[in-house]
C-alpha cells in the first residue's frame, strides 16, 4: 500500500518513536487526537501528502470486563494530504491502494457520516466512482469514532469489507455483527476550513483478515505458529466460545508484551511499564484459571518473539529481556498465593452484591488480585457476584487506570 500511495504523490516519512516524548498518552494510538501530529509538520506551509507506517498500541482497556477484543497492537498506515482536492480522488486513491494488496475493490463497502456538513458531497463522490447503493451505509452517531482535534467536525468515511455470511436479511455496510471489517478511516476537514486536509488510517490487522477471508483476528498466517503453541499449552476448558476467547487473549498478550519489551519497556508499577505488567499478568491469569503452570508464560512470549515479532524486522529478544518475564511471573505467583486469604477477609463479611464488587476492585487495585481469579474463587465458595455490576463499577470509577483517562 505504501508503494501505491507513493505513486499517487504521498511522500514517505519515517515513523516517529513508539513513545514520542512530547505526548501525554501512554502509547500512540490511531484513535488519539494527536495521532496525525507527526505528519503535519512537513505540511505546515506546503501542499501535497505524506504517509508513514507505525505501531498503534491500544492500552486503554486492557482490564475491561469482559476482556476487550484483541488485537492490542497493530501497524497502521497513516497519511495526510493538505490542499483542496475532490473527495472522489482521495477515495479512489485509497481503494486502489487496498486493491494493490489483494482486496477485491468490487466487494468494498462504504459507511458515510450522516451528520457533519459535507457528507452529501461524500455520497456524490461515491456515486461518481460507480459505487452501488447496496455498498453504502450511514453512520448516524453524532461523534466520529476517529474524532481528531485538527479535523473535528468534518465528514468521515469508513471503508469496510464483508467476510462470511450476513447476520440477517438487513445486514449491510455499517452492521456491527462482525461481518464487516473496518479497513480504513478517512477524515476530511470541515468545508468551511480554508486549508483543506484529509487524513487516512488503514488498519493492518483488519486488512490481513480481509485478504485471508477470516473474521478471526488471529486466524491470519502471521499468527499460525503462535496460535498452535497456545493450543498445545491450553487444555480444553469451558465452552468452545470461551476457549476461543482464551486463545485470542493469550496470543494477543504474548505478542504485545514481546513487542513492548523489545522496545525497551519492562514490567513495572506505573505508567508504560505498568501496561507491560498487565499484559503479562492477563496472560498468566488465563493460564492459572485453566490449571496450566505459570512457567509456560516465558515460552509463549519467546514463541511470539521468534515467530511474529522477529519476522517483522526486529532483533530477537536478548536473554536478559526474557529473564524479566520470568521475574514478573514469579512476582505474580506470590500474588496468587496470597489471594485466597485476602479474598476470604475482604468478601465473606459482605452480603450485598455492590459491597462484594467494590471489595474485589479494591483487592485488584491494592494487591493486584485479578478479577478473573477473584470471581472464580467466589464461585468455588458459593458467593454470588454480578459480573454486570462489577463491570459497571469498574467503568464508572476507573479504579485501576485513572491515568489513562487524562
Amino acid at each position: 500500500m505504501s508503494d501505491v500511495l507513493a505513486a499517487q504523490g504521498y511522500r514517505w516519512q519515517p515513523p516517529p518513536p513508539l513513545v514520542p516524548s512530547d505526548r501525554a498518552e501512554l502509547f500512540p494510538s490511531h484513535l488519539a487526537p494527536s495521532w496525525i501530529d507527526p505528519l503535519l509538520g512537513s505540511l505546515a506551509h506546503a501542499r501535497g501528502g505524506v504517509h508513514t507506517v507505525r505501531w498503534s498500541i491500544a492500552a486503554r482497556h486492557l482490564d475491561a470486563v469482559p476482556v476487550a477484543m484483541p488485537p492490542s497492537a497493530q501497524r497502521v498506515l497513516s497519511a495526510v494530504w493538505a490542499g483542496p482536492r475532490p473527495f472522489h480522488v482521495s477515495i479512489e486513491h485509497v481503494t486502489q491502494a487496498l486493491a494493490g494488496v489483494g482486496v477485491c475493490a468490487n466487494e468494498l463497502a462504504f459507511v458515510v457520516s450522516a451528520h457533519p456538513s459535507g457528507s452529501h458531497a461524500l455520497r456524490e463522490a461515491l456515486a461518481r466512482l460507480g459505487v452501488k447503493d447496496r455498498q453504502i451505509g450511514f453512520d448516524w452517531r453524532t461523534v466520529s469514532p476517529v474524532k481528531r482535534a485538527v479535523l473535528a467536525g468534518g465528514p468521515h468515511l469508513r471503508i469496510e469489507f464483508p467476510v462470511g455470511s450476513p447476520c440477517w436479511g438487513t445486514c449491510g455496510p455499517g452492521c456491527r455483527c462482525g461481518r464487516y471489517l473496518v479497513l480504513a478511516h478517512l477524515q476530511f476537514s470541515p468545508a468551511s476550513q480554508v486549508r483543506s486536509l484529509l487524513e487516512v488510517a488503514v488498519l493492518e490487522s483488519e486488512l490481513l483478515s480481509a485478504v485471508d477471508d477470516t473474521r478471526e483476528p488471529f486466524g491470519v498466517r502471521r499468527f499460525e505458529a503462535l496460535v498452535k503453541s497456545v493450543h498445545e499449552v491450553l487444555p480444553a476448558h469451558g465452552t468452545p466460545r470461551a476457549q476461543a476467547q482464551r486463545v485470542r487473549l493469550l496470543v494477543d498478550r504474548a505478542f504485545t508484551a514481546a513487542l513492548l519489551i523489545g522496545s525497551g519497556f519492562l514490567p513495572g508499577p506505573r505508567g508504560r511499564p505498568h501496561v507491560v505488567r498487565r499484559l503479562l499478568r492477563n496472560a498468566a491469569t488465563e493460564l492459572a484459571l485453566t490449571g496450566v503452570s505459570l512457567t509456560r508464560l516465558e515460552g509463549l512470549v519467546k514463541v511470539a518473539d521468534r515467530t511474529v515479532r522477529t519476522p517483522l524486522g526486529f532483533t530477537p529478544l536478548a536473554d536478559h529481556l526474557l529473564e524479566t518475564v520470568r521475574e514478573e511471573r514469579e512476582r505474580f505467583a506470590r500474588v496468587l498465593a496470597r489471594a485466597p486469604l485476602l479474598l476470604e477477609g475482604a468478601v465473606t463479611p459482605r452480603h450485598q452484591p455492590a459491597e462484594r464488587a467494590r471489595a474485589l476492585l479494591r483487592l485488584r487495585g491494592d494487591h493486584g488480585v485479578p478479577l478473573g481469579v477473584a470471581v472464580a474463587w467466589c464461585r468455588e465458595h458459593g458467593i454470588a457476584v454480578s459480573l454486570r455490576h462489577l463491570a459497571r463499577l469498574d467503568r464508572d470509577r476507573h479504579v485501576e487506570w485513572p491515568h489513562l483517562e487524562r
